[in-house]
C-alpha cells in the first residue's frame, strides 16, 4: 500500500470562499475545482511568469482563469466541446462597455419581437419543447436565440452564447440542482412559470459586472490561456495546435487537473448534461458532443491484460471481479470490474503522455480526484494515482484530504439497482501533489 504523507495543516476546504468570482460563475458546469485550489497551487508552483500551467481535463476552464489571474500562459484539453466553448468565454477579456451595449439592444430586440409575436423556426429538432419547457421559455428562447447568433464580432456573439445557454438550462423543467438530465415532478413542474428574458437579463447583468472584475484584474498581464477540443491520451496532438513560441522546449512546467473520478457513464456525466445545451447552440462538433461519455476515460470496455503496475488496483479489481460473478451476464450490472480497470488503464495512458511533455526536474503535478465506490467496495484513486505515476518518475510530495462544500454532486446514489440500498457519493476529495 502507498504510504500517504500527513495531511497538511492548511484549511483547504474553502467553505466560505466564492466559486463565482470573474468568469468562474458564467455557467452552471458538473464537478467543477474550487478555485482556491487552482490558485493556491498556481501562486506556490508557477512563480515566474514564463511557466506553462497545463490542465489536461480542462472542464469549464477555471485552472484556465486562474493561470490568467496569476500571469501565466496556460493550455486546457477537453473532449467536450460544449466545455472548450465556456472556457474560451471565460479566458477572453471583454471591455465592460461593449458587452452592456450589446445587452440592451439583444433585449431591446427580443422584447418587440415578443411584443409582434414574431416566430422564429431556429429551435433544436431533437428537442421535446412541450416536454421539457412550460410556453413562456417555448415563445421567447428561439427569439432570444435568434438576436444572439446574429451578433457580427465572435468574442461578443459567445461570451452572450454562454449566457442564452444557461438559460435554455433555467427556463427548462429541467432540475437546476444537479447535473444529469431530469425533468421535474409533475407538482413542481405546474407551479414553475419562468419570466425567460428576466432570467437572461439576470444572467448577462452578473456575467457582465464579472466580466469587468476579470478584465480590470488581468489587463496589466501579459498572458494567454489556450482551450483546445482534444483528448490528453495523444497529447503531442493537442500540443502542435498551440503557438510554439510560447512553450519551453514544447513542454509545460505545471499540471493543475481534476480528472474524472470513473467512467462518465458511471459517475459525472459531462455528455448528458451537455446535451441539450449543445443543440440549443449548434455547435459545430455535435458528434463529439454526443460520444463525450463513451469517449472519455474508461467509456470502452478493454480486458484486463497489461499489467499497471498498481498492487491496489489488482486487489481491487480482484474483489470487484468476484462480485460481478453474481450478476446476469450482458446486463448493464455486469463486468464492473473492467469498467475500473478500463478506466485506470486511460488514466495510465494519460500519465505516461504527461511525463513526455513536462520540464524534467523542473515540473509539477496537482491531481484533484475523488474516491468512489463500485460494488460497494471503496476505490483509492488518489492511492492508486501515486503507485501508477511511480513508473514515469513521477514522486509523491503530498496528499492533501478535503471535504467538498461546494461541488454540485448527489449526496446518495442507488448502486447496482438495488431497491431499499443507497451509499454515500464522493463528498471528499484527495489533492495529490507529484514533482516531476
Amino acid at each position: 500500500m502507498v504510504s500517504m504523507v500527513a495531511v497538511t495543516k492548511e484549511d483547504w476546504t474553502f467553505k466560505e470562499v466564492s466559486t463565482h468570482q470573474y468568469s468562474h460563475g458564467f455557467h452552471q458546469y458538473p464537478a467543477r475545482m474550487h478555485p482556491e485550489i487552482a490558485r493556491r497551487i498556481i501562486q506556490k508552483y508557477a512563480k515566474n511568469s514564463t511557466d506553462i500551467v497545463l490542465d489536461p481535463f480542462m472542464g469549464s476552464g477555471g485552472v484556465l482563469v486562474e493561470s490568467l489571474l496569476n500571469g501565466n500562459n496556460s493550455l486546457g484539453i477537453d473532449l467536450n466541446p460544449f466545455a472548450v466553448l465556456l472556457s474560451k468565454v471565460k479566458t477572453t477579456p471583454i471591455n465592460a462597455k461593449n458587452l452592456e451595449e450589446t445587452y440592451q439592444e439583444i433585449i431591446r430586440k427580443s422584447k418587440l419581437d415578443s411584443q409582434k409575436n414574431v416566430k422564429y423556426e431556429n429551435t433544436p429538432e431533437k428537442l421535446d419543447l412541450k416536454f421539457w419547457y412550460p410556453p413562456d421559455s417555448i415563445n421567447k428562447l428561439p427569439i432570444l436565440k435568434n438576436h444572439v447568433f446574429k451578433i457580427q464580432n465572435k468574442n461578443l456573439r459567445n461570451f452572450f452564447k454562454v449566457c442564452f445557454s444557461l438559460t435554455t438550462r433555467r427556463a427548462s423543467y429541467q432540475k437546476n440542482s444537479i447535473y444529469k438530465i431530469y425533468r421535474m415532478k409533475p407538482e413542481k413542474r405546474e407551479d414553475f412559470e419562468p419570466d425567460t428574458f428576466k432570467i437572461f437579463t439576470n444572467i448577462c447583468q452578473k456575467n457582465i459586472k464579472n466580466m469587468m472584475d476579470f478584465h480590470s484584474e488581468i489587463e496589466s498581464k501579459k498572458a494567454n490561456a489556450y482551450p483546445i477540443l482534444g483528448d490528453t491520451r495523444n497529447l503531442g496532438n493537442q500540443f502542435s495546435k498551440i503557438p510554439q513560441e510560447i512553450l519551453d522546449d514544447g513542454k509545460a512546467h505545471l499540471v493543475v487537473t481534476s480528472p474524472p473520478y470513473g467512467d462518465h457513464g458511471t459517475t459525472v456525466a459531462y455528455g448528458q448534461f451537455s446535451k441539450h445545451l449543445g443543440l440549443w447552440l449548434e455547435l459545430k462538433d455535435m458528434e463529439e458532443l454526443f460520444a463525450v461519455d463513451s469517449n472519455g476515460l474508461g467509456g470502452k470496455k478493454i480486458k484486463n491484460s497489461t499489467d499497471l503496475e498498481s498492487p491496489l488496483l489488482d486487489n481491487i479489481f480482484k474483489k470487484i471481479e468476484k462480485k460481478d460473478k453474481k450478476f446476469p451476464k450482458k446486463t448493464n450490472l455486469a463486468n464492473r470490474a473492467q469498467d475500473v480497470y478500463a478506466f485506470f488503464f486511460d488514466l495510465d495512458t494519460c500519465l505516461e503522455q504527461l511525463s513526455q511533455y513536462l520540464k524534467k526536474g523542473k515540473s509539477h503535478c496537482c491531481f484533484v480526484v475523488g474516491n468512489r465506490t463500485v460494488r460497494r467496495e471503496k476505490i483509492p484513486t488518489d492511492e492508486i494515482l501515486v503507485e501508477l505515476s511511480k513508473k514515469y518518475d513521477f514522486k509523491h510530495i503530498d496528499t492533501i484530504y478535503r471535504t467538498i462544500a461546494n461541488k454540485a454532486m448527489a449526496v446518495k446514489n442507488a448502486p447496482e439497482n438495488i431497491s431499499n440500498y443507497s451509499s454515500d457519493t464522493m463528498n471528499k476529495e484527495s489533492i495529490i501533489l507529484l514533482k516531476y
